[in-house]
């Protein structure tokens, strides 16, 4: 494959598309890895702030932390290495045969291996009057009152419109829409937490847990339906002003969350010709077909699974960081069998399929031709 890089200059190039957790933690350990090796890294990143932990939006929009307080330490330059962070661009292509990227403000960005950390996007349901006439399946053609809640944006927009005795419906009782009803209560609006599942976070919690949970968000003030389907919005020109249910019944709302799962983002993977089912399917060093680009996070799926929690981004970070380095890679935990047979490739413990691990030999950076 073809490579940009200027004749004997040995900097390593790393462009990783998404400044999300993932990225961002990417970013961090390929710095701490490199010591005197000389890495570029490049991160670009879409949303114009600083790079911040999303778990903890929830707190930010209840008003209990300012969005500063949950931003992510920046990577530090080490010895050999140096971080860019793009922030505001989107990286619009990937150009595979001349190893570049190129963004919306025209410029092109070189690489020698690509990460796509590009997260995911919020499910927006089938809702009657969610939409323009012209079937346009757009966050930025919602109705005036209907919010995603998936970015500090999204976070920030709520924030705005929230009041003392708002009537906020929320659509979704997994955890984000626990978290997203959770933080509008406190801060005084009168919620109604719709979900269609038999109990609130049905992933993550048994029945019993569930029933506490419920317990616990009428102590708040949450009233909380299960087994109610939304069916439509209501609206008054622009702005909502109810949900419809199936059953005919009407919530008066002033606000309306949607918080109805996520969806890899795997369009620039589509667009480039690498293989995706779920999310960008990768093997077990993370990578695509593509021998220099790799996926991590929300974006990626590995054995059919999209892992989809923060924990397994994180980790995922961690290892293709490993995977990346220049530097040798760290001893294996104590307890942990190489799976390799005698004289392959040393083995690295990468993401877990029961709790946690599988391996994969180690993959540094590839060379350029």
């Amino acid at each position: 494959m073809e490579s940009n890089r200027e004749p004997g200059s040995p900097q390593r190039r790393v462009v990783i598309v998404g400044g999300g957790m993932a990225g961002t933690r990417l970013a961090q350990q390929l710095v701490v890895r490199a010591g005197e090796a000389t890495l570029d890294v490049t991160v670009i990143g879409e949303e114009p702030h600083p790079a911040y932990n999303r778990v903890l939006l929830a707190e930010v929009l209840a008003g209990r932390y300012a969005p500063e307080v949950i931003a992510l330490p920046a990577p530090a330059a080490g010895t050999g290495a140096g971080v860019r962070r793009l922030s505001g661009v989107r990286v619009v292509r990937v150009d595979r045969p001349t190893a570049e990227v190129l963004c919306d403000d025209g410029r092109r960005v070189p690489y020698d291996a690509l990460v796509l950390a590009t997260g995911s996007n919020p499910v927006l349901p089938p809702l009657r009057g969610l939409f323009e006439p012209d079937g346009r399946d757009d966050l930025h053609a919602l109705p005036d009152g209907v919010h995603a809640f998936r970015t500090m944006d999204d976070c920030l927009a709520l924030g705005a419109a929230v009041r003392p005795g708002t009537r906020a419906v929320v659509i979704g009782g997994g955890l984000l829409g626990v978290s997203a009803a959770r933080a509008l209560a406190q801060r005084g609006a009168q919620v109604v937490l719709a979900h269609q599942g038999e109990h609130l976070m049905e992933r993550q919690l048994d029945p019993g847990a569930s029933r506490l949970l419920r317990r616990h968000m009428a102590a708040l003030g949450v009233e909380v339906h299960t087994e109610c389907r939304a069916r439509g919005l209501r609206t008054d020109g622009r702005a909502v002003h109810a949900v419809e249910l199936a059953d005919g019944y009407a919530l008066e709302a002033d606000l309306v969350v949607l918080a109805c799962g996520v969806r890899p983002r795997v369009g620039l993977a589509r667009a480039a010709g690498l293989e995706v089912a779920r999310g960008i399917v990768v093997d077990d060093e993370l990578r695509t077909r593509d021998p220099r680009v790799f996926a991590i996070g929300d974006c990626a799926e590995h054995d059919g699974v999209v892992y989809g929690l923060a924990g397994a981004a994180q980790e995922q970070a961690d290892v293709l960081a490993r995977l990346l380095s220049p530097t040798p890679p760290l001893p294996e935990p104590r307890g942990l069998r190489p799976l390799a047979p005698t004289g392959a490739p040393p083995r690295t413990p990468l993401l877990n399929r029961r709790r946690g691990w599988i391996f994969a030999t180690r993959a540094p950076v590839p060379s350029p031709a």
